[in-house]
């Protein structure tokens, strides 16, 4: 077995010889000591050189060092003769260079051309420091900047605030974990509370939010305008418009402290940054505190304008405080997703939260949709948790209930609802959530609960579409079908018995279903890796429909490998391969349009018919117990 250790020891002897060769040869370096490399903290240097280079303003020294990662790391650069932090973009504290990383390789046999490449750009960042050319990096890249020193244990903002500019009162809840305090920001009180409700649940001190006030400047702020004192604020707020009349209104909610967000639009997106500041105060010689904005008046006797003034004056500190954007935009592309405001508008319904419904239940809201109804009337066993998003911790409880819940705290900036009960129950109990849904979708793969669905729709008791998805034995192969109103109906495509009318797999008699050594007892011993293909056609097609990408009834079709069909002793059918040697491959997504059947049993009668034959249906028969997939 090769020494693995051996060699990268070898590599990296070899590596700072010739780092020395051409620093010391060609660049006139000296060697660095090792106490001088061990001097900077959290680096794991472990060996150095100083050079002295002619920049255009000065004559600057630069500590060029590697780490032990050497040559397989790129060197590190330290710039020695520097102003203070943050007087200069892409310098840290310790001195290191933030130079490009792009498309940079180590290259394990010439660490000294990438020594000199980096010296290059090194030399080139120094210039552009020293001239100004890159001051508007601080506001490009403003998170960083105003976030640097604040440690993860201090306060801390999450922000549900919309990015987009006009200053204006926005809505804050405070509190503390453990460890910290956090607060929530939002544009109004009821979004702030139902984001802390999905996300902690009921607690008694989600029950009021407080003021607070959002200055959008022009530009982010660098470095030197952040605000040390309430007064460096009182400027800020003066330099935005109707930021004065708008401060002197916040004052009058009497808060202590205040709670501030400035907001701007940095050139590479909307950012945040959170200031905090107290009213002056000052103590006696026996230590008794007084609010030093009241000298000389009686309580609410003050002119406003002074008063103002006196809480934003020098003497009263300001703390920044880092924002954490936790609003949709963010959450869901970081603002640059452009179909996320339409996504997270929509309100869906899903029927089923089984090994696919429950997968496809995760998948829309993690794609961001904002309201979502999981209905499900069954509780999640031992055996559904091999390929079930939920775990253990939840068996016994209903699989809608018990994943809406594990959704809506992970995604509290949405609204998902769990319904232990049939679709026909629901459907009793919610008729307004049925009328204003802009999608529903039926995971059951229970054709008498499907041909209820179809039915309602055609007879427009559904106004929206409806997705079906379902997958063939063994999970082989899945379909996902998107119905329009006003289309050919779900039946069209389906045998009287509700199986497909395109089968793409055909199965020996004892080879479609197992059963458990109870009565009734069916299953299908297939895993959560064999369920992704039906998954994925299902819920992007439910995406496509919630985005209005499709016109007209389509049909998915999800084929598995070859090999994981022969292993589950199935076969290909005839119609499915059509004499096309390379459909016997499988592993590939077909689209089709789902065609009106001229002899469909729904669709060639009237509205009269079809009542008629939905009254036909016992519809106390047609609950949503079914085998699970």
């Amino acid at each position: 077995m090769p020494n693995d250790l051996g060699i990268t020891l070898r590599l990296r002897g070899e590596g700072i010889l010739r780092a020395d060769s051409f620093l010391q040869a060609d660049c006139g370096a000296h060697r660095l000591s090792d106490e001088e490399v061990r001097s900077v903290d959290g680096r794991s240097l472990i060996a150095g050189w100083q050079i002295t280079v002619q920049t255009p303003a000065s004559i600057r020294r630069i500590n060029i060092c590697v780490d032990a990662q050497f040559p397989f790391s790129l060197p590190h650069f330290f710039l020695v003769d520097r102003p203070p932090y943050l007087t200069w973009p892409h310098i840290e504290e310790d001195g290191l260079l933030c130079l490009p990383q792009g498309s940079i390789v180590t290259k394990l046999d010439q660490p000294a051309a990438v020594i000199g490449q980096r010296l290059t750009e090194a030399y080139r960042l120094i210039a552009e420091c020293e001239s100004g050319a890159n001051e508007n990096d601080f506001r490009t890249e403003f998170y960083s900047y105003w976030n640097r020193r604040l440690s993860a244990s201090e306060e801390s903002l999450y922000s549900l605030l919309d990015p987009r500019g006009g200053s204006r009162l926005i809505q804050i809840w405070r509190g503390e974990t453990h460890t910290k305090a956090f607060n929530v920001v939002g544009e109004t009180e009821e979004q702030v509370l139902a984001w802390l409700r999905h996300k902690y649940g009921e607690k008694p001190q989600f029950s009021s939010t407080d003021d607070a006030l959002l200055l959008w400047v022009k530009e982010p702020l660098l470095p030197k305008e952040y605000p040390d004192s309430a007064a460096d604020l009182y400027s800020i707020a003066s330099s935005v418009q109707d930021g004065r009349k708008l401060l002197e209104g916040f004052v009058k909610f009497n808060n202590n402290p205040f709670y501030f967000v400035i907001g701007a639009d940095s050139g590479n997106g909307p950012c945040f940054a959170g200031v905090r500041t107290s009213r002056p105060v000052s103590a006696d010689i026996r230590g008794r505190k007084r609010d030093r904005s009241l000298d000389g008046f009686r309580p609410g006797k003050a002119p406003q304008a002074l008063l103002t003034q006196r809480l934003f004056s020098s003497t009263a500190t300001a703390s920044r405080i880092k924002v954490d954007r936790v609003d949709p935009g963010w959450i869901h592309g970081r603002d640059h997703d452009p179909r996320q405001k339409e996504v997270y508008s929509k309100t869906v319904i899903l029927i089923g939260c089984g090994s696919v419904g429950g997968p496809i239940a995760q998948s829309l809201t993690m794609a961001g949709v904002g309201r979502l109804s999981l209905v499900d009337d069954e509780k999640l066993s031992w055996a559904n948790v091999g390929r079930h998003p939920l775990g253990v911790e939840s068996v016994g409880q209903n699989k809608a209930e018990a994943l809406a819940d594990r959704l809506q705290k992970s995604y509290p900036h949405s609204r998902i609802d769990g319904f232990n009960m049939t679709y026909e129950r629901f459907a009793e109990l919610h008729p307004d959530l049925i009328s204003n849904c802009d999608l529903i979708i039926s995971a059951t793969a229970d054709w008498k609960s499907e041909r209820i669905l179809n039915l309602r729709q055609f007879l427009g008791e559904i106004a929206g579409p409806i997705v079906y998805v379902s997958t063939e034995p063994n999970a082989c192969a899945g379909h996902a079908v998107l119905i329009l109103p006003g289309g050919p109906c779900f039946q069209c495509g389906l045998h009287p018995t509700g199986s497909n009318k395109l089968e793409v797999t055909v199965w020996p008699a004892e080879k479609q279903e197992r059963f458990e050594p109870a009565c009734g007892a069916v299953f299908q011993p297939y895993g959560p890796i064999e369920l992704l293909g039906t998954i994925s056609i299902g819920a992007s097609l439910a995406l496509d429909s919630l985005l209005s990408r499709l016109q007209e009834a389509t049909h998915r079709i999800w084929a598995g490998p070859q090999s994981l069909l022969l292993e589950a002793g199935g076969s290909w059918s005839e119609e499915w391969i059509m004499g096309d040697l390379k459909r016997a491959k499988g592993g590939f997504q077909e689209e089709r349009t789902w065609a009106r059947d001229s002899h469909c049993a729904i669709c060639r009668g009237n509205n009269i018919e079809a009542k008629s034959y939905l009254k036909s249906v016992n519809l106390a028969s047609a609950s949503f117990s079914r085998p699970e997939f």
